[in-house]
């Protein structure tokens, strides 16, 4: 098979299924033509006529709350820089890639009671943070024209907590509707310390990771300082089918290619932390150069594989000044945008 015909079956691969409908890796997908063929759970329904079944438990013990709403957003993958030009700073070179801006949806975070917002809706979402012995309290609003969800790894709770849609079995937080609310009560025993990620789990799962619908989740151990810088690489796509553009893009933290990713500093003597986590379709590794780390079992290494929905903290001990590379070692990744700067002084 030639270049041009394998291109153009990869382009053309199936997704997923949503509602009995196929969705394809290389068109747009009808968002609401596909919500339309998802039935309402049971629950849910019952939850519309009774909001009073979707009002969370008392929590006992100490709690971090947080008020997180989904919403769209314009976004723009690859902006131009002064003079109007898209770079890759790595390659020294002009990026090529047609229209870059499309509507996401993205985690916001408000004051308490949907006062305030905090700042803007960002992709990834806000950071949660919690100790071990806290239980997270996360209230959820859906500004989104279709049901989404919050759903966190690592943490412990309920059937009902979950933020997953399960077909007929559906909880009321597997399928928040738009313009509606629901509080998901996480809890943090010993043994869930860690770096996590949440996410969207709802019915049009994964069209709304492909929009922007995940951030970083923290349980940290009370007994452990913090490191002195603490840096967050998220490597995942935007798609045609979730962002209505023509090409798909190699994504750290929303953006493309070195000078557009997230630029990380720190100085000389830092005690330096790097929270990865990967969530899309493909594997993917975690390199930085002139780097190197233990890992639990004592091996030092500089180059971590990790898949989709995992994650993981590495830390160190700065000791290299210089200007440095970090970026997916998949090499179609790495040169379809999954690179960055890191700098230290």
């Amino acid at each position: 098979m030639d270049r041009r015909n394998f291109l153009g079956v990869a382009g053309g691969a199936l997704l997923c299924t949503i509602g009995g409908q196929e969705v394809r890796l290389d068109r747009p997908a009808d968002l609401e033509k596909l919500e339309a063929g998802i039935e309402i759970p049971p629950k849910v329904a019952a939850a519309r006529s009774n909001p009073g079944l979707t009002k969370a438990a008392a929590v006992t013990g100490e709690r971090k709350e947080y008020w997180i709403a989904a919403e769209p957003r314009k976004w723009n993958i690859i902006p131009a820089n002064k003079n109007g030009k898209k770079r890759d700073q790595m390659m020294s070179q002009t990026i090529k890639k047609g229209k870059t801006t499309f509507e996401a949806w993205a985690y916001r975070q408000y004051t308490a009671n949907f006062g305030q917002p905090m700042g803007p809706a960002t992709v990834p979402g806000p950071l949660l943070e919690a100790e071990v012995g806290q239980t997270l309290v996360v209230h959820f609003r859906n500004k989104c024209s279709s049901p989404v969800t919050m759903h966190p790894h690592g943490a412990f709770y309920s059937n009902e907590m979950d933020g997953a849609y399960k077909g007929y079995w559906t909880d009321p937080g597997g399928f928040v509707q738009s313009n509606r609310d629901f509080t998901y009560i996480w809890e943090c025993p010993e043994g869930t310390q860690g770096s996590w990620i949440y996410h969207d789990h709802g019915p049009l799962d994964p069209l709304p990771l492909y929009k922007g619908l995940f951030g970083s989740l923290i349980i940290r151990d009370p007994n452990v300082p913090k490191p002195d810088k603490e840096f967050f690489v998220g490597f995942h796509s935007f798609l045609p089918p979730a962002t209505r553009l023509r090409s798909g893009f190699d994504c750290i933290n929303g953006k493309s290619f070195t000078g557009n990713t997230p630029t990380f500093r720190a100085n000389v003597g830092d005690d330096v932390a790097f929270h990865v986590f990967a969530l899309d379709d493909s594997f993917h590794t975690f390199h930085l150069h002139g780097h190197r780390w233990r890992e639990p079992d004592g091996t030092i290494i500089d180059n971590k594989v990790l898949g989709p929905g995992d994650s993981f903290e590495v830390r160190f001990t700065e000791d290299n000044p210089g200007r440095w590379l970090y970026h997916c070692h998949v090499f179609s990744h790495l040169h379809n945008g999954m690179s960055g700067w890191y700098i230290v002084e």
